[in-house]
Protein backbone atom coordinates (compact mmCIF):
# COMPACT_ATOMS: atom_id res chain seq x y z
CA UNK A 1 0.00 0.00 0.00
CA UNK A 2 1.26 3.26 -1.16
CA UNK A 3 1.72 5.43 1.95
CA UNK A 4 1.63 9.32 2.10
CA UNK A 5 4.58 10.71 4.04
CA UNK A 6 3.93 14.00 6.16
CA UNK A 7 7.24 16.62 5.80
CA UNK A 8 8.75 18.80 8.50
CA UNK A 9 7.70 21.89 8.88
CA UNK A 10 11.38 22.89 9.59
CA UNK A 11 14.95 21.81 8.45
CA UNK A 12 15.56 20.29 11.91
CA UNK A 13 12.43 17.91 11.04
CA UNK A 14 13.46 16.47 7.70
CA UNK A 15 11.35 13.60 7.00
CA UNK A 16 13.62 10.41 6.70
CA UNK A 17 13.10 9.92 2.81
CA UNK A 18 15.88 12.51 2.37
CA UNK A 19 18.09 11.44 5.11
CA UNK A 20 20.95 9.31 5.09
CA UNK A 21 20.64 6.45 6.38
CA UNK A 22 22.38 6.24 10.22
CA UNK A 23 23.08 2.62 11.44
CA UNK A 24 22.12 1.56 14.93
CA UNK A 25 19.76 4.49 15.45
CA UNK A 26 16.31 4.11 17.23
CA UNK A 27 12.84 3.98 15.82
CA UNK A 28 9.71 4.06 18.01
CA UNK A 29 5.77 3.55 16.85
CA UNK A 30 3.99 6.56 18.59
CA UNK A 31 -0.06 6.49 18.12
CA UNK A 32 -1.17 8.61 21.08
CA UNK A 33 -2.21 6.17 23.47
CA UNK A 34 -0.79 5.87 26.60
CA UNK A 35 1.29 2.82 26.25
CA UNK A 36 2.90 4.78 23.03
CA UNK A 37 3.74 7.77 24.99
CA UNK A 38 5.42 5.21 26.94
CA UNK A 39 7.49 3.96 24.20
CA UNK A 40 8.28 7.91 23.21
CA UNK A 41 9.61 8.50 26.79
CA UNK A 42 11.54 5.03 27.20
CA UNK A 43 13.29 5.51 23.90
CA UNK A 44 14.46 8.97 24.78
CA UNK A 45 17.24 7.39 27.40
CA UNK A 46 18.32 5.03 25.15
CA UNK A 47 18.95 7.16 22.32
CA UNK A 48 20.86 9.48 24.86
CA UNK A 49 22.68 6.30 26.06
CA UNK A 50 23.71 5.27 22.52
CA UNK A 51 24.59 8.59 21.04
CA UNK A 52 22.31 8.06 18.41
CA UNK A 53 19.25 9.68 16.49
CA UNK A 54 15.45 8.44 17.47
CA UNK A 55 13.19 8.27 14.45
CA UNK A 56 9.17 8.92 15.64
CA UNK A 57 6.64 7.04 13.31
CA UNK A 58 2.74 7.09 13.63
CA UNK A 59 0.75 5.28 11.71
CA UNK A 60 -2.69 6.19 10.61
CA UNK A 61 -4.74 3.27 9.26
CA UNK A 62 -6.32 3.69 6.16
CA UNK A 63 -10.52 4.55 5.67
CA UNK A 64 -12.32 1.82 3.77
CA UNK A 65 -13.89 3.38 1.03
CA UNK A 66 -17.46 2.96 2.21
CA UNK A 67 -16.72 5.12 5.16
CA UNK A 68 -16.30 8.07 2.54
CA UNK A 69 -19.52 9.86 2.17
CA UNK A 70 -19.29 10.38 -1.87
CA UNK A 71 -21.55 13.31 -1.69
CA UNK A 72 -18.50 15.33 0.01
CA UNK A 73 -16.55 17.59 -2.18
CA UNK A 74 -13.04 16.99 -0.76
CA UNK A 75 -11.43 14.19 -2.73
CA UNK A 76 -10.28 10.99 -0.77
CA UNK A 77 -6.67 11.89 -1.09
CA UNK A 78 -7.62 15.44 0.06
CA UNK A 79 -9.24 13.45 3.28
CA UNK A 80 -6.44 11.56 4.10
CA UNK A 81 -3.61 14.99 4.05
CA UNK A 82 -5.87 16.33 6.32
CA UNK A 83 -5.71 12.84 8.57
CA UNK A 84 -1.76 13.33 8.35
CA UNK A 85 -1.61 16.75 8.75
CA UNK A 86 -3.23 16.47 11.74
CA UNK A 87 -1.59 13.83 13.64
CA UNK A 88 1.80 15.28 12.69
CA UNK A 89 0.40 18.57 14.60
CA UNK A 90 -0.70 15.96 17.28
CA UNK A 91 3.34 14.42 17.29
CA UNK A 92 4.89 17.20 17.38
CA UNK A 93 3.36 18.53 20.41
CA UNK A 94 3.73 15.24 21.89
CA UNK A 95 7.69 15.68 21.19
CA UNK A 96 7.59 19.23 22.46
CA UNK A 97 5.93 18.29 25.92
CA UNK A 98 9.38 15.61 26.22
CA UNK A 99 11.61 17.95 25.10
CA UNK A 100 13.57 15.59 22.92
CA UNK A 101 17.14 16.90 21.04
CA UNK A 102 16.78 17.91 17.88
CA UNK A 103 18.07 15.32 16.22
CA UNK A 104 15.09 13.45 16.36
CA UNK A 105 12.87 13.34 13.08
CA UNK A 106 9.35 12.25 12.42
CA UNK A 107 7.05 10.79 9.69
CA UNK A 108 3.27 10.44 9.69
CA UNK A 109 2.04 7.64 7.27
CA UNK A 110 -0.65 5.90 5.75
CA UNK A 111 -0.88 2.41 5.85
CA UNK A 112 -0.44 -1.20 8.09
CA UNK A 113 0.87 -0.11 11.93
CA UNK A 114 3.25 -2.67 12.29
CA UNK A 115 4.11 -3.04 7.81
CA UNK A 116 4.85 0.53 8.13
CA UNK A 117 7.01 0.74 11.33
CA UNK A 118 9.21 -2.46 9.99
CA UNK A 119 9.70 -0.56 6.69
CA UNK A 120 10.53 2.20 8.29
CA UNK A 121 13.19 0.13 10.70
CA UNK A 122 14.75 -1.10 7.97
CA UNK A 123 14.91 1.50 5.63
CA UNK A 124 16.87 3.13 8.39
CA UNK A 125 19.16 0.70 9.11
CA UNK A 126 17.60 0.81 12.84
CA UNK A 127 19.32 -1.24 15.59
CA UNK A 128 15.92 -1.08 17.77
CA UNK A 129 12.50 -0.49 17.58
CA UNK A 130 10.46 0.69 20.56
CA UNK A 131 6.38 0.09 21.37
CA UNK A 132 4.07 0.43 23.33
CA UNK A 133 2.23 -2.58 24.84
CA UNK A 134 -1.29 -3.02 25.86
CA UNK A 135 -3.41 -5.97 27.25
CA UNK A 136 -5.73 -7.93 24.38
CA UNK A 137 -8.54 -9.90 25.11
CA UNK A 138 -8.67 -13.33 23.22
CA UNK A 139 -11.09 -12.12 19.56
CA UNK A 140 -7.62 -9.40 19.47
CA UNK A 141 -5.29 -12.65 19.33
CA UNK A 142 -7.07 -14.92 16.95
CA UNK A 143 -8.09 -12.04 14.37
CA UNK A 144 -4.64 -10.77 14.54
CA UNK A 145 -5.38 -7.16 16.42
CA UNK A 146 -2.32 -7.49 18.54
CA UNK A 147 -0.04 -4.64 16.63
CA UNK A 148 3.44 -5.30 19.08
CA UNK A 149 3.40 -8.82 18.35
CA UNK A 150 2.95 -8.23 14.52
CA UNK A 151 5.99 -6.09 14.56
CA UNK A 152 7.86 -8.96 16.18
CA UNK A 153 6.99 -11.07 14.32
CA UNK A 154 7.64 -8.61 11.16
CA UNK A 155 10.94 -7.38 11.80
CA UNK A 156 14.55 -8.44 11.90
CA UNK A 157 15.41 -5.10 13.92
CA UNK A 158 15.38 -6.42 17.48
CA UNK A 159 11.62 -4.98 19.37
CA UNK A 160 11.72 -3.78 22.73
CA UNK A 161 7.94 -3.66 24.21
CA UNK A 162 7.24 -1.63 27.69
CA UNK A 163 3.77 -1.12 29.01
CA UNK A 164 4.83 1.77 30.99
CA UNK A 165 7.63 4.31 30.98
CA UNK A 166 11.86 2.87 31.45
CA UNK A 167 14.50 4.95 32.60
CA UNK A 168 17.16 2.84 33.20
CA UNK A 169 17.97 -0.98 32.83
CA UNK A 170 19.60 -2.54 35.97
CA UNK A 171 18.72 -6.31 36.22
CA UNK A 172 17.57 -8.46 32.91
CA UNK A 173 16.18 -11.86 32.72
CA UNK A 174 17.08 -13.34 29.28
CA UNK A 175 15.49 -15.97 28.50
CA UNK A 176 17.78 -18.75 26.74
CA UNK A 177 18.08 -21.87 24.67
CA UNK A 178 21.71 -21.15 23.36
CA UNK A 179 20.37 -20.30 19.83
CA UNK A 180 21.37 -17.24 17.53
CA UNK A 181 18.64 -15.16 18.32
CA UNK A 182 18.50 -15.81 21.69
CA UNK A 183 22.32 -14.94 21.90
CA UNK A 184 21.33 -11.41 19.66
CA UNK A 185 19.19 -10.97 22.52
CA UNK A 186 21.55 -10.79 25.61
CA UNK A 187 23.62 -8.99 23.52
CA UNK A 188 21.11 -6.19 22.62
CA UNK A 189 20.47 -6.38 26.78
CA UNK A 190 23.38 -5.70 27.60
CA UNK A 191 23.65 -2.63 25.38
CA UNK A 192 20.76 -1.34 27.22
CA UNK A 193 22.31 -1.59 30.36
CA UNK A 194 24.61 0.96 32.35
CA UNK A 195 27.87 1.00 33.35
CA UNK A 196 26.57 -2.18 36.25
CA UNK A 197 23.83 -4.79 36.62
CA UNK A 198 22.81 -7.92 36.95
CA UNK A 199 22.00 -10.30 34.02
CA UNK A 200 20.47 -13.94 34.26
CA UNK A 201 20.65 -16.30 32.04
CA UNK A 202 18.08 -18.19 32.23
CA UNK A 203 17.91 -22.06 30.79
CA UNK A 204 14.45 -23.48 31.69
CA UNK A 205 14.11 -27.58 31.29
CA UNK A 206 10.65 -29.12 30.47
CA UNK A 207 9.41 -31.72 33.09
CA UNK A 208 9.73 -35.24 32.29
CA UNK A 209 6.46 -36.15 30.93
CA UNK A 210 4.23 -38.78 33.31
CA UNK A 211 2.91 -41.52 31.57
CA UNK A 212 0.97 -44.32 32.88
CA UNK A 213 3.62 -46.48 34.11
CA UNK A 214 5.28 -43.62 35.58
CA UNK A 215 8.17 -41.30 34.82
CA UNK A 216 9.64 -41.47 31.79
CA UNK A 217 13.08 -40.32 30.49
CA UNK A 218 12.65 -38.14 27.20
CA UNK A 219 14.13 -39.79 23.87
CA UNK A 220 17.55 -37.14 23.94
CA UNK A 221 18.87 -37.47 27.09
CA UNK A 222 20.45 -34.50 28.54
CA UNK A 223 23.23 -33.89 30.89
CA UNK A 224 23.75 -31.67 33.49
CA UNK A 225 27.20 -30.66 31.84
CA UNK A 226 26.08 -30.19 28.95
CA UNK A 227 24.21 -26.88 30.31
CA UNK A 228 27.00 -25.82 31.85
CA UNK A 229 28.88 -25.83 28.62
CA UNK A 230 26.33 -24.12 26.40
CA UNK A 231 26.35 -21.26 29.59
CA UNK A 232 30.28 -21.05 29.90
CA UNK A 233 29.80 -20.26 25.51
CA UNK A 234 27.61 -18.00 25.57
CA UNK A 235 29.10 -15.98 28.43
CA UNK A 236 32.32 -15.87 26.20
CA UNK A 237 30.32 -14.57 23.75
CA UNK A 238 28.38 -11.81 25.57
CA UNK A 239 31.98 -10.61 26.74
CA UNK A 240 30.02 -8.75 29.23
CA UNK A 241 31.80 -5.40 31.52
CA UNK A 242 33.16 -7.02 35.06
CA UNK A 243 30.70 -4.39 36.21
CA UNK A 244 27.89 -6.36 35.12
CA UNK A 245 27.39 -9.37 36.85
CA UNK A 246 26.39 -12.64 34.85
CA UNK A 247 24.20 -15.47 36.55
CA UNK A 248 23.26 -18.70 34.93
CA UNK A 249 20.05 -20.07 36.38
CA UNK A 250 18.54 -23.47 35.48
CA UNK A 251 15.04 -23.90 35.84
CA UNK A 252 12.01 -26.43 35.15
CA UNK A 253 8.60 -26.23 34.39
CA UNK A 254 7.19 -24.26 31.62
CA UNK A 255 8.94 -21.58 30.15
CA UNK A 256 6.96 -18.95 30.16
CA UNK A 257 5.50 -19.09 33.15
CA UNK A 258 8.79 -19.91 34.95
CA UNK A 259 10.80 -17.12 33.33
CA UNK A 260 7.92 -14.70 34.34
CA UNK A 261 7.98 -15.87 37.89
CA UNK A 262 11.24 -15.52 38.09
CA UNK A 263 11.72 -12.05 36.77
CA UNK A 264 9.21 -11.44 39.35
CA UNK A 265 11.29 -12.53 42.48
CA UNK A 266 14.32 -10.69 41.28
CA UNK A 267 12.89 -7.49 40.55
CA UNK A 268 13.77 -7.92 36.56
CA UNK A 269 12.98 -4.28 34.64
CA UNK A 270 13.71 -5.87 31.20
CA UNK A 271 13.34 -10.09 30.03
CA UNK A 272 15.04 -10.71 26.45
CA UNK A 273 14.14 -13.78 24.45
CA UNK A 274 14.84 -14.60 20.60
CA UNK A 275 12.32 -15.54 18.13
CA UNK A 276 13.02 -18.39 15.54
CA UNK A 277 10.53 -16.69 13.10
CA UNK A 278 8.03 -18.56 12.40
CA UNK A 279 4.58 -17.46 10.85
CA UNK A 280 1.67 -16.24 12.73
CA UNK A 281 -0.42 -19.69 12.33
CA UNK A 282 2.33 -22.04 12.90
CA UNK A 283 2.98 -19.38 16.59
CA UNK A 284 -1.07 -19.52 16.99
CA UNK A 285 -1.18 -23.60 16.54
CA UNK A 286 2.13 -24.17 18.33
CA UNK A 287 2.67 -21.39 21.00
CA UNK A 288 5.89 -19.37 21.68
CA UNK A 289 7.67 -18.13 24.37
CA UNK A 290 8.43 -14.85 23.13
CA UNK A 291 4.50 -14.44 22.53
CA UNK A 292 3.92 -15.71 26.06
CA UNK A 293 6.54 -12.99 27.60
CA UNK A 294 4.94 -10.09 25.54
CA UNK A 295 1.49 -11.57 26.87
CA UNK A 296 2.22 -12.22 30.16
CA UNK A 297 5.08 -10.07 31.88
CA UNK A 298 4.75 -7.07 33.52
CA UNK A 299 8.30 -5.67 32.92
CA UNK A 300 9.90 -4.44 29.33
CA UNK A 301 9.97 -7.35 26.82
CA UNK A 302 12.90 -7.72 24.60
CA UNK A 303 12.51 -9.50 21.55
CA UNK A 304 15.35 -10.45 18.77
CA UNK A 305 15.23 -12.80 15.95
CA UNK A 306 18.60 -14.09 14.69
CA UNK A 307 20.37 -11.64 12.94
CA UNK A 308 20.32 -12.22 9.43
Amino acid sequence: MTALTQSAPSSSWQSWEYESSVPGGVVVGVDGSPESIAALNSASPIGKARHCPVHVVSVIPPFPSYHLDPGVDASRENVEQLRVQLRDSAIADLLKAADVGTEWSREVVLGRPARMITMAAEKRGASLIVIGRRRHGLMDRILGGETTLQVMRLSSVPVLAVAGEMDTVRTVVVATDFSPSSVRAARVALDMMGRSGMLYLVFVEPPVPLYPEGFAMPDEVRYPGDVVVWFRRMIEVLKAPPEIIVEPVVLNGKPVQAVVEFAERVGADMIAAGTHGHNRMERFLLGSVSTGLVRNADCAVLVAPAAE
